[in-house]
Order: structure tokens, then C-alpha cells, then sequence
């Protein structure tokens, strides 16, 4: 007799380890990284936001202005204004920005101050170069002058609030929508010059628009909107500190300087060197924030020019041209 066969032991399927996680920057290449959820931020949203908070930001404060309240704390009552405006009108655009990974993604402080001093070099060497061809210009330049207890009213909205506010606008809402739409590179530029052009000041626009591509670069590199508000604010809160130390105080004459300035043998050397000292460093930012990969970049391809962003540039232009001396001049007859 042959032993009955042993009943077989049932069979357990273990279940397969979890696969190991790496932060994305230490991903093996077998682990690809899973695409984040689309934001679902559109180019059009980022433009109308953008005009929107132009518009808001200069009415509100004019207005206040006329009516005597003081430079800080018209420019923080804008600011409640554009809040409001943001999780109302434009609730569904920010909800879509805070699910986003340059919303979520912490900044870097180390290398946002190193790319804020590049910055901050590289804007002053083409404001520097525009002012020694037009030193008029100068005239034009707004100035963050306040005292008091309306400084550090100035100081909030002016070197953090108003900061954080257009970075969403700008860098957050319209150059996401752009990358979603055209790519890095479109979204980096056009952001950029809207940005500066929206400024209005000839001289203000030189300055601004090699900083905000600085800035539009940076967080493409990082993937964090972060870096982008503490190089903004810094720039800010410089200016407002800069503007109250001078206030008061006995500077020299500026037609002094416009007449020195009209020497070509100084004017020529000053000015090439300012903008090739400026293009070197921009240049510099250019190859060191190279954007990092990211999924929800034309992810979602279509125009990215629409009414509003026309809006921002008519806005900037107008405010330009106003400025200009002849086109003061004969303001000033008219009335």
C-alpha cells in the first residue's frame, strides 16, 4: 500500500514590498515620477488677474490719496481691496494656484539671496545704463517717501504685502497659465515684460524688466513661487529703506549730475559699460536657473494672448507716455 499523498498546505501570497520613495531631484530612473494632478490654471486667468490688480492697486490708492490719507496706508487699503477681489471674482483661479506644486513646494532661502544679489546688480546696471542716455528720465522715477507711523504702514504694503500680491498675480497665475499654454520660455518672457512694462516709468521699466525675468527664471528653477516673494520683497523693502533714510536730507542738485552726463566722453564708456556689466550677470541668471522639469507645462497647449493681457501693456504704455517731459508740459497748460 503506498501512503496517502499529504494534504497540500495552502498557499499564502505575500504581498509585494511598497516601492522605496526618493524626493523627485533623487528619483532612479526606474521610478519615474507620477505627474501631479493638472492645475487647471489658464493663461486667460493670469492675464485678467493681472490687469485686474494693476487697475485696483493704482485706483484705490490715487483715490485715497486725493482725499489725504497718507502714501502706506493707501497702498495697504489697495491691497484688502485686491485680497478681496482674489478669493471672490478670481476664487476658482486661486484655488487652482494653492493645489498647484509652485504653490506647495517651500521655498529655498540661500538661493533666492544669491540670485536676488545677481538680480538686484543686473537691474541697477540697465536702469544705470538707461538713465546715462536720458537722464530726465530720473525725474519720472516714483519715489517711497513717508514718516511717521505711516512708514511701517508703507513698509508692510510696499516691501512684503504688495509683493506677495503680484507675485501671485504675475508669476503665479499668468506665467503658469503661459507655461500650461506655450512653455518656459514664452511664459518666462511674456510674464516678464508685462510685468515691467506695467510699471509705466521709462526708467522704472529698464530696472525691472531684467528682475522680473530673474525672478520668472528662479521659480521655474525651483518650482516654488516662494523664492520669487522674498526676492521681490527685498527689492521693495530696499527701496522704501533706502526712501527713508534720504528723506530730508540735503542731496545734491540732479541737474548737476544731467549736465556732467551730457559730456559724450562720459556719457558713451558709462553707459556701454553699465549694459554689458548688466548682460554678463543677466546672462549669468540665465544659465544658472535652468527650469526644471515639470509635467503641467504644455499641458493644457493653446494661445496665451488674450484682451487682458493687452490691457496690462496699454496700461503700462499710457502711464509711460504720461510721464514723458513734453507730454507733462503740455498737461500742465492745460490746465
Amino acid at each position: 500500500m503506498t501512503a496517502p499523498d499529504a494534504p497540500s498546505s495552502p498557499t499564502h501570497t505575500q504581498p509585494e514590498p511598497p516601492a522605496p520613495t526618493w524626493p523627485a531631484d533623487e528619483l532612479p530612473a526606474e521610478y519615474p515620477v507620477k505627474p501631479p494632478t493638472d492645475s487647471g490654471i489658464r493663461a486667460v486667468d493670469g492675464n485678467r488677474a493681472a490687469l485686474t490688480l494693476l487697475l485696483t492697486q493704482n485706483v484705490v490708492s490715487a483715490v485715497l490719496m486725493s482725499q489725504g490719507v497718507p502714501l502706506g496706508t493707501a497702498l495697504l487699503l489697495s491691497f484688502v481691496v485686491n485680497a478681496i477681489l482674489a478669493v471672490t471674482v478670481f476664487k476658482p483661479a486661486m484655488q487652482a494656484l494653492v493645489r498647484d506644486s509652485r504653490w506647495r513646494t517651500p521655498p529655498s532661502w540661500g538661493l533666492a539671496l544669491a540670485a536676488f544679489v545677481l538680480a538686484f546688480l543686473a537691474s541697477r546696471a540697465f536702469a544705470l545704463f538707461f538713465l546715462v542716455l536720458f537722464p530726465a528720465g530720473a525725474g519720472a522715477i516714483p519715489q517711497f517717501l513717508s514718516q511717521g507711523a505711516d512708514l511701517w504702514a508703507l513698509l508692510l504694503a510696499a516691501g512684503l504685502l504688495i509683493p506677495f500680491a503680484e507675485e501671485v498675480a504675475f508669476r503665479g497665475l499668468m506665467m503658469r497659465g503661459h507655461e500650461r499654454a506655450a512653455g518656459f520660455t514664452v511664459a518666462a518672457l511674456m510674464s516678464s515684460f508685462a510685468f515691467a512694462v506695467a510699471h509705466g516709468v521709462p526708467a522704472s521699466i529698464a530696472g525691472i524688466l531684467p528682475l522680473a525675468y530673474a525672478m520668472a527664471r528662479l521659480t521655474q528653477h525651483t518650482g516654488s513661487l516662494w523664492n520669487a516673494v522674498i526676492v521681490h520683497a527685498l527689492n521693495n523693502s530696499i527701496a522704501v529703506g533706502l526712501g527713508a533714510f534720504l528723506a530730508g536730507r540735503n542731496l545734491p542738485d540732479p541737474t548737476e549730475s544731467a549736465e556732467l552726463l551730457r559730456n559724450p566722453a562720459l556719457t558713451i564708456p558709462l553707459a556701454l559699460g553699465a549694459l554689458l556689466f548688466g548682460s554678463v550677470v543677466l546672462l549669468v541668471l540665465h544659465l544658472w536657473l535652468v527650469p526644471r522639469p515639470d509635467p503641467a507645462v504644455k499641458s493644457a497647449p493653446g494661445p496665451w494672448l488674450s484682451a487682458a493681457y493687452v490691457g496690462v501693456v496699454l496700461f503700462g504704455v499710457v502711464a509711460g507716455v504720461l510721464t514723458l517731459p513734453a507730454v507733462t508740459q503740455m498737461i500742465s497748460g492745460l490746465q
